[in-house]
């Protein structure tokens, strides 16, 4: 990694922190951003800096970065664009080595905002400081504890995001914090004076904390490099890109927003692919593709297994899987006999398994799924995850009866879902759960969840995320 990339460890693990422009006014910018700092700081230094305060939400502040007694690694700024080049010169003479320009009004408004990006820039280049920002809304590392988004509490994991736009980037977070999706890094890539998505995608490449990377993409400062860069990272952790900005009008919504390019969507989409980007449309196939990624083997080819509990779900279940080009293979006598153990008899005994209604025997059947050699990977459509009915939908001299039942039923599925959870990791085959008709609410289903296996809305977005993971896996075959 070359220096100035190495250089980002200031970014998000910094020994000391200035906040230039920081208020104990409710409603500001200022505000959230050192206030987010101090709620979750850990072994770092904080430094207010506002010339017309003497401390902020309890702490000593100083009038400028010169007037702090010890070393500054990183700053943000949150002040009227006029007065960041000056803020820049302080922070030049201080030694500082990244900076975070949070401020809006730059290039993204035109010439005159542009001529004071270029004066800032040119300082802090001059300086050897690097610039995250402007018109960017934070970043956060949950390994550090620095948040200068103002944000909830995150739960740590293996995804990093950038995100050219900081609401949209602060929308993602917030839909994979609904799902139980943890992140490692989030930055905020705004109008790239200095630092550009190429930049933040190589340094999270090389970053141990960082499993998978997603980028949300308006457009690229420097393309080829991005491309070099992707060919060389994805063979080693995935990276998921939604790229926007794909209609002419959307790419001039683009430009006005961040300052951003955005080329052909077809060129973009065929260089992608060739460099094993996962590229998506949605927030939604996002999160999809990576909580799968998390925890997930790759198939080993396109051969799916469906398990439903009932015949509909299989009909839907394998058009979806072949509309992605996903292979329904035949089920072995083998195959067909070792699920006769646990199926009725008049289950469908074919690929996809309808299980006909039978709850008793999905577990050991999905388990004998993916034991078998059939398939290199399983669908469960509506057949995992027992959800408790309310007593009050029964006679009160059955009730009590009910509940002991429910109750057998509910510790019955999580015993065996240990069992379930060790074919995936012994086998190696992922296993993709559509869930529906509320039965995300089960315990079974809370328990996959922690441990990192996670469910889908319908059987459409299941297939959609084998797909994903099977066209990776391909790409990653040549190799």
């Amino acid at each position: 990694m070359e220096p100035s990339i190495k250089q980002l460890d200031y970014l998000f693990s910094p020994r000391s922190v200035a906040v230039i422009g920081a208020s104990g006014g409710f409603g500001k910018w200022g505000f959230g951003v050192f206030n987010s700092i101090l709620k979750y700081k850990s072994d770092f230094e904080v430094y207010p800096v506002n010339p017309g305060a003497k401390e902020i939400l309890g702490v000593k502040a100083y009038k400028g970065v010169m007037d702090i007694p010890g070393k500054v690694d990183f700053a943000v700024i949150v002040i009227p664009p006029e007065y960041v080049p000056s803020a820049m010169r302080d922070c030049a003479s201080k030694g500082v080595k990244v900076v975070l320009v949070i401020t809006a009004g730059f290039r993204e408004i035109g010439e005159d905002g542009a001529r004071l990006e270029t004066e800032f820039t040119q300082i802090a280049k001059q300086a050897g400081i690097r610039v995250a920002g402007p018109n960017c809304n934070g970043h956060f590392n949950t390994g550090s504890s620095l948040f200068t988004l103002g944000f909830g509490e995150v739960k740590p994991g293996p995804l990093s995001l950038i995100s050219q736009s900081g609401n949209f980037g602060g929308f993602i977070i917030g839909q994979g914090m609904d799902r139980g999706v943890g992140f490692s890094k989030y930055v905020s890539s705004g109008n790239e004076a200095d630092l550009t998505i190429e930049d933040y995608i190589e340094y999270l490449g090389e970053d141990p904390e960082t499993k998978i990377i997603c980028a949300y993409v308006e457009g690229f400062k420097d393309g080829r490099r991005f491309l070099n860069l992707a060919r060389e990272i994805t063979k080693k952790k995935p990276i998921i890109i939604m790229k926007v900005g794909r209609s002419r009008e959307g790419a001039n919504a683009a430009m006005s927003h961040t300052g951003s390019l955005s080329g052909s969507a077809v060129i973009h989409d065929a260089a992608l692919k060739q460099t094993g980007v996962i590229q998506v449309r949605k927030v939604d196939e996002m999160l999809d593709v990576a909580s799968a990624l998390i925890r997930q083997p790759l198939p080993r080819g396109r051969r799916v297994g469906i398990v439903t509990g009932g015949g509909g779900f299989g009909v839907v279940a394998t058009d979806a899987c072949r509309n992605f080009d996903l292979e329904i293979p035949p089920l072995s006598e083998e195959t067909i006999n070792g699920l006769n153990r646990w199926m009725p008899a008049r289950w469908s005994h074919a690929n996809p398994v309808d299980m006909a209604g039978d709850p008793y025997g999905s577990i050991p059947t999905l388990g004998g799924m993916l034991k078998s050699d059939d398939v290199d990977a399983v669908l469960a459509v509506s057949c995992l995850g027992f959800t408790s009915q309310s007593l009050e939908d029964f006679p009160p001299e059955i009730r009590e009866g009910f509940e002991k039942y429910q109750k057998q039923m509910t510790e019955g599925e999580l015993t065996m879902m240990d069992g379930l959870i060790e074919r995936v990791d012994r086998y190696r085959k992922p296993l993709i759960i559509a869930s529906v008709s509320g039965r995300e609410r089960s315990k079974a289903i809370a328990k996959l969840a922690d441990n990192d296996i996670y469910t889908y809305r319908s059987p459409e977005d299941g297939a959609r995320v084998m797909a994903y993971l099977a066209d990776y896996s391909d790409y990653l075959s040549k190799f």
